[in-house]
């Protein structure tokens, strides 16, 4: 009876744990307040298992966020430590299986999407970009294409519908012409425009940007490809391309705008009841809905470019948890077919020792319920990623420019920047409310 009272305790204490989605509150409102430093060290404050199972998503938040607030040099070590533990992550680890089919997935190591651990590496050549560190920011696009290798030839004959990233692939082949190397970037833009007409379209109803073919065809005629130039002059007759880009007289900035927060998931519960017991499964969820609309414009030295969407990470994150979906209700009933063979043991157990019906049916029920109560969706997540990336590219002539940026008719203004004759020039803004709204779970 001792035995049975002690679990039942250790159960209940585990059904108490607070949802990562509750915990990271105070951290996105400060992020919507428009206070990365803030929120960096809150997120240390109330992170619950910075050194546990739960050690990537905390150095995946805990680095971004300090990319956000400007602390390139921390973001750069504490993304690549999670880029490491990443890699590292690998292989089944039976006890914790174990755990999970008594108490739920929140048991499991946190190992993150395939979306998101793409997005470690893009988060590090960002950083280094934004911290003039081109080398090493062309690094990590490489690394990105091992990666994106890696998932494709994983999911070859599944239907997991993230297997590649048209905007990861498209700022590669920024990162590659800002480095003069040509041919790679017009390959990192087709191998974009790909992926954009097969998976982005059919999945995330998101079509390639009209510029990305611009910039095709600017870089098919650059490098002398006359044949590929002509085919895709021929198959997108009404794009305009010549005189685009950095040149001799003019140089180029190309602006990355990361809005919003990525959706947080939310749990879905079914419970039954049956023979005085109560049985649940809890799943996560991400709400579909509409994806927002923004339009906007990048301006400088009195010229403008307007906006153009390159990625959905909410629609990525929420197909991403569809094609979860059927592992997740398998685990779920397994799960709950153990925890109701622990209610009837426990009974039957009650009831040798005891010899009393209803002490043992109380046992019984008194376990359902806890079995019942640790029965939680696994609702961690990146949730400092942002809902949707937006590009602008501007040609502008060499000079200091201070440059803004319009969204949805409000106003950003950023650092002026310097721009050389035929280089490009990467500019990074993140979307903060400011508007009083705070964030509700």
């Amino acid at each position: 009876m001792k035995k049975i009272l002690f679990s039942a305790t250790a159960l209940l204490l585990l059904a108490c744990a607070v949802a990562y989605t509750d915990v990271m509150a105070p951290v996105l409102n400060d992020m919507d307040d428009g206070l990365p430093a803030s929120a960096l060290t809150r997120l240390k404050d109330v992170f619950p298992d910075s050194s546990g199972r739960d050690r990537l998503l905390y150095l995946m938040e805990l680095g971004n966020l300090a990319r956000y607030a400007g602390q390139q040099d921390l973001a750069q070590t504490i993304l690549l430590r999670a880029d490491r533990l990443s890699d590292n992550l690998r292989g089944t680890d039976l006890g914790q299986q174990a755990q999970s089919m008594i108490t739920s997935d929140l048991a499991l190591e946190f190992r993150g999407a395939d979306y998101e651990k793409v997005f470690i590496n893009y988060c590090l050549a960002s950083s280094y970009a934004a911290s003039g560190n081109l080398e090493d920011a062309t690094v990590e696009a490489r690394r990105v294409n091992e990666k994106l290798k890696e998932i494709n030839t994983a999911y070859q004959g599944n239907s997991n519908r993230y297997t590649d990233d048209a905007f990861v692939r498209y700022f590669m082949g920024v990162l590659y012409e800002m480095d003069g190397d040509y041919d790679d970037a017009l390959v990192s833009y087709r191998l974009a425009l790909a992926t954009y007409d097969s998976s982005y379209v059919r999945d995330y109803s998101l079509p390639a940007p009209e510029q990305l073919k611009s910039d095709i065809l600017r870089l098919a005629d650059y490098n002398g490809f006359d044949d590929l130039l002509s085919g895709f002059q021929q198959q997108w007759p009404g794009t305009g391309w010549a005189g685009s880009g950095p040149n001799a007289q003019m140089g180029e900035i190309v602006a990355v705008i990361e809005l919003g927060n990525i959706s947080q998931r939310r749990t879905e519960d079914f419970a039954v009841y049956a023979d005085d017991r109560v049985y649940r499964i809890a799943l996560p969820v991400i709400p579909d809905f509409p994806r927002r609309q923004v339009s906007g414009s990048v301006s400088a030295a009195g010229l403008s470019s307007q906006l153009f969407l390159v990625q959905d990470l909410n629609g990525i994150a929420r197909e991403n948890l569809e094609d979860e979906a059927a592992r997740n209700v398998l685990r779920a009933a397994a799960r709950l077919a153990l925890k109701a063979g622990v209610s009837e043991l426990g009974e039957n157990i009650t009831e040798q020792l005891t010899d009393n019906e209803n002490v043992s049916s109380g046992v019984g029920l008194l376990l359902s319920i806890l079995g019942a109560a640790t029965e939680q969706a696994d609702l961690r997540a990146w949730l400092t990623l942002p809902a949707q990336i937006q590009m602008a590219r501007l040609q502008v002539p060499p000079g200091t420019w201070p440059v803004e940026v319009t969204v949805n008719g409000r106003v950003f203004q950023r650092d002026p920047v310097t721009v050389q004759a035929g280089e490009i020039t990467l500019v990074f803004l993140r979307e903060e409310l400011q508007d009083g709204t705070r964030r509700h779970n």
